[in-house]
């Protein structure tokens, strides 16, 4: 069998992206296949994200080596050099096994050739057929032959064929003649080592769920609708309108659970709960004078920071919450204003009027999908998404294929993130090591020191679109004059290959080591680096002027202030790569070793998946044994018994001559930087052992909250679901020996004190219930919550422990239940908001459902100098796209260490920790971005405010200089350096005074 260094990805939203990423990162080619015509997925069509209501897409970008990939907003589309774009492509049929399987990919005709369009746009003027857009969710026109992303660059045009009439009217106006309505399909053989599922979902079709009116009345829109009309581009440009008349809503209505926690789908879609409260918020942040309701039936908000987003939403923003499952809406004609009559809790019906009803749609699998699995020899679950194997939630039924994100099942952006890396970690075993890549035969950079930088411009016509509005020659004349401007060439399209032949020509014959360009979007940075490696120029002494679209596009009708602009923009170009003087890249070297921190299922599993690199790893476990939490758990709800799954771990851990373990040891004192860690370990015997490694990855675990609530600890009756649980397993207990259990949820968690969701224990309690219930049906279990956090696939066995005659009896948190025990019987007194009574309970035994406590974890967060959050969890990088990722390059967290999650998760977590730490372990060097910071050390006061202030400890006192210097390697180049330096030492490369000051010069 011929393994292969190279990776298929399937689907290009943020879970492809991010898996492809990181195979490209660790150096593997990657195909990253999208039937769609541009990548992005749902997010493209997001504006921004809970729980800090901005858009960091681009945090999934490289952060170290960075300059070696396109940095720029993700909406705009993805590029690497190790990436390979295949869109409006699906596969057709897969064989082969793991590491030698051969795809056949089909690409659908688009009628316009990528290669000769310049994203003009004259097609779409010209086309007469207006088409619901899809991207704006219908509530926006576009044409026929259009764009399907209006945030993608360069712009990416594509025929509709199923809405094209062929009158060609497109064809003859195309200035390139890219456009072909005859062209053909096109297939193509692709043979890879391993296979990454990333399709994503499909959102619930609403008009299935008659009774809620979609479509039918005009003011009942979806989620995803109402994110486009919040979008500043989005229909309405970020004005919330009614599609009745046009006004803004006085009164909005959020739906829940619209194609979810039903008796056809008895799954839960994860995110709709947070998505609502997200767009509640955004709304009356604008708008504070709406009145913003939900309407919901369990609000799960089970993520990290997630419950204290939601109590910002209820309590400052002044977001309504009301339980209750709405049955139908109705309109009122006269207005056009939506009707709900609901039950309240005491049954009581209620009659609501709302200007809008946005209903929160669930996630679903597409149609075609399990046509598609087959296509691939995987097994596909009850709902209609890939079935994963057991505590996997990456691995398929076949191997060398693996899953990733909501293909598997709903799940949020930072479950998805992480189940990306876990993919990634998991596909790279099936591969050969990464080969090394052909490059193309680059001209030698010219020297940039010289007195009087030469420089070359040249202008493109882009068909005559830009001269249309812009006096070319005028403008070619005036760049002539500029300093340093040895050329001014005029070219019809800067975009061609035929177009380098002549910017070859023109550099060498008048030996020029700087371009200016004026041209348009066409010109990206992978164009830009293309010409600088074919005609020997530092890419980062090629300026672009976008003389389309910032100029031409905007001052159609004004040819004088057009031609200012130009001129303007232009000299301030050159000026800026006049005065660039960039020193060669420095380069660190990495030292191929790893430490994790943990000997739990979470520290062991990404010791294991850093080792199969074979990458030598330290595990530092600080109890005689290893297993940590997992040795008190003996099932999932989803997987089953886990004490297989920690022996099998445990022995491989053992056996595996990559891993050199530490147990009754500790981690002392850490030193160094994100490829060059030294640490202090302190043995079982009190010495001290230092290594040097190159990666650390935290997985501390975390504790079970210790509670003094309801008597726990006096009554030994009275015990938690982790000792219900051990004495099960263990036998200790006859559930027939029972009659009456009470478990209390939430008992540490949701809590002022304490205010997040611990997301197992509910799980926890559904499962050790059904245990009660399988080894006696007669006992009466009943379940005291507040809100059941069956997310997911969860909420099936939720649905089976009602079905099984367990009794869930919910609770206000102000009107806690009340425990009183006494020799003979124990009483359970609880508030039931439906009846508004009092319920005496009198169970044999009561369970409290007791939280995640965070470990000790401020002393490691010293050691390693990092951040805690609120709640004494570790600090991540960002919420959403960087979840196992500190601030500090070069260490990693996972499982309890970062935030209470379930063993499936913690595993997935492990593995995306590990992927990470392995791209930084086998790129053997880093090499520093050309924009950074620097110490002018003449001016530096030795007072250690650009060391306090920046967020990636790029800046350290050298001890032997005793200077404060930059690893290079490490710097961001954010500048917050720059704005706390009172002596104005710390500069950044490329904005130094003189450079910035010339800039605004040329403006003038």
């Amino acid at each position: 069998m011929a393994k292969s260094d190279a990776v298929l990805v399937i689907g290009a939203g943020v879970a492809g992206m991010k898996a492809s990423l990181d195979m490209a990162e660790a150096g593997h080619s990657v195909y990253l296949c999208e039937r769609k015509p541009s990548t992005g997925g749902t997010l493209a069509q997001m504006d921004k994200w809970f729980p800090d209501n901005h858009c960091s897409m681009c945090q999934i970008l490289p952060t170290l080596n960075s300059d070696k990939s396109f940095q720029t907003c993700l909406r705009r589309g993805l590029v690497h050099p190790n990436i390979e774009l295949l869109l409006n492509t699906e596969i057709t049929e897969l064989q082969g096994e793991a590491g030698d399987f051969n795809v056949t990919v089909n690409t659908r005709s688009t009628g316009v050739d990528a290669q000769l369009c310049i994203g003009c746009g004259l097609c779409t003027e010209v086309c007469p057929v207006e088409v619901a857009s899809r991207f704006d969710e219908g509530l926006g026109q576009q044409k026929a032959i259009d764009t399907s992303n209006p945030y993608v660059t360069p712009r990416q045009y594509a025929i509709d064929w199923e809405k094209c009439t062929l009158c060609g009217e497109c064809v003859s106006k195309c200035p390139t003649q890219a456009i072909n309505l005859e062209q053909k399909e096109s297939t193509r053989q692709l043979h890879v080592g391993a296979v990454i599922v990333s399709t994503g979902f499909e959102e619930f079709d609403p008009r299935l769920a008659m009774q809620y009116g979609y479509q039918r009345y005009p003011n009942v829109i979806t989620s995803i609708e109402l994110e486009r009309l919040l979008s500043p581009g989005g229909p309405s440009a970020g004005a919330l309108v009614r599609s009745s008349d046009g006004r803004a809503p006085a009164s909005i209505a959020f739906l829940q659970c619209v194609g979810s926690r039903d008796r056809r789908r008895d799954y839960c879609s994860s995110v709709c709960c947070m998505f609502a409260v997200k767009e509640a918020t955004l709304i009356k942040k604008a708008w504070p004078q709406t009145d913003v309701h939900i309407f919901f039936m369990d609000l799960r908000a089970f993520g990290k920071g997630y419950y204290r987003y939601y109590e910002r939403a209820r309590d400052e923003f002044g977001v309504d919450f009301t339980r209750c499952r709405v049955p139908v809406v109705k309109e009122d004609p006269q207005n056009h204003n939506l009707v709900l009559t609901v039950a309240s809790e005491d049954g009581a019906p209620t009659r609501h009027q709302f200007e809008m009803v946005v209903l929160s749609v669930g996630q679903t699998s597409a149609p075609q999908f399990r046509e598609f699995c087959q296509k691939l020899g995987v097994e596909v679950g009850q709902w209609g998404f890939c079935r994963t194997q057991p505590f996997s939630t990456v691995e398929t039924s076949r191997e060398g294929i693996c899953v990733c994100g909501s293909a598997s099942g709903p799940k949020d952006i930072a479950d998805t993130i992480v189940e990306a890396g876990a993919a990634a970690s998991e596909a790279s075993k099936w591969l050969s090591p990464p080969a090394a890549r052909k490059t193309e035969k680059k001209e030698e950079e010219k020297e940039v020191g010289e007195k009087e930088p030469r420089t070359a411009a040249l202008l493109c016509g882009c068909g005559g679109e830009i001269g249309s509005a812009l006096d070319l020659e005028q403008l070619a004349d005036n760049v002539g004059k500029l300093p340093g401007v040895v050329c001014v060439e005029q070219v019809p399209y800067l975009c061609y290959a035929e177009t380098l032949e002549t910017i070859k020509k023109r550099v060498k014959e008048h030996k020029v080591s700087r371009l200016l360009l004026g041209a348009c979007a066409c010109i990206n940075k992978p164009v830009l680096d293309n010409f600088a490696a074919q005609v020997g120029v530092d890419p980062e002494l090629i300026k672009m002027v976008n003389l389309r679209e910032d100029i031409v596009w905007v001052h159609r009708d004004q040819p004088d202030k057009a031609l200012t602009k130009a001129n303007c923009l232009l000299a301030m170009a050159l000026e800026y790569i006049r005065q660039q003087d960039y020193p060669p890249a420095s380069l660190t070297s990495v030292t191929p070793g790893a430490l994790v921190i943990g000997g739990g299922i979470a520290g062991m599993t990404a010791a294991l998946s850093i080792a199969q690199h074979e990458i030598e790893v330290h595990l530092i476990e600080r109890s005689s044994e290893l297993g940590g939490n997992l040795k008190e758990v003996f099932s999932t709800l989803e997987s089953g018994d886990t004490q297989p799954l920690l022996g099998d771990t445990v022995e491989q851990v053992s056996d595996n001559s990559h891993i050199h373990l530490h147990l009754e040891s500790e981690v002392a004192a850490v030193s160094g930087y994100a490829g060059n860690f030294s640490v202090k370990i302190k043995e079982k015997d009190e010495s001290l052992n230092t290594v040097e490694v190159g990666a650390i990855i935290v997985a501390t675990g975390g504790d079970e909250y210790h509670t003094t609530e309801y008597q726990y600890g006096q009554d030994s009756r009275i015990i938690t679901q982790h000792e219900l649980e051990k004495s099960l397993s263990a036998g200790g207990l006859d559930p027939g020996g029972l009659s009456s259990v009470v478990m209390i949820q939430c008992v540490g968690s949701r809590e002022k004190e304490r205010p997040y969701c611990s997301r197992i224990c509910c799980s926890q309690a559904v499962k050790n219930a059904l245990k009660l219930k399988e080894a006696n049906p007669e006992i009466e279990v009943n379940v005291l919550y507040r809100d059941v956090m069956t997310y997911g696939f969860k909420e099936e066995h939720y649905t089976r422990a009602r079905e099984n005659g367990v009794r869930f009896i919910r609770y206000e948190p102000d009107r806690k239940p009340e425990v009183k025990s006494d020799k003979e019987q124990l009483t359970v007194e609880v508030v039931e908001p439906v009846v508004g009574g009092t319920l005496v309970l009198e169970p044999d035994l009561v369970v409290l459902s007791t939280g995640v406590a965070p470990g000790e974890n401020r002393a490691m967060a010293d050691i390693l100098t990092v951040n805690l959050d609120e709640d004494g969890f570790f600090q991540e990088a960002e919420e959403k796209f960087r979840p196992v990722d500190f601030l500090r390059e070069g260490i990693y967290m996972c499982g309890l260490a970062h935030s209470p999650r379930g063993v499936e998760e913690t595993i997935a977590q492990a593995r995306a920790a590990a992927r990470g730490a392995v791209s930084l372990l086998t790129s053997k060097q880093l090499e520093a971005g050309k924009i950074i910071s620097e110490t002018v050390q003449r001016q530096c006061r030795k007072c250690e405010m650009c060391i306090a202030v920046c967020p990636y400890d790029a800046r350290v006192r050298d001890e032997e200089t005793n200077e404060v210097v930059v690893l290079e390697a490490l710097c961001q180049g954010c500048g917050a350096c720059v704005v706390a330096c009172p002596s104005g030492a710390a500069k950044i490369r490329g904005f130094r005074d003189r450079q910035v000051f010339s800039l605004i010069d040329a403006a003038f």
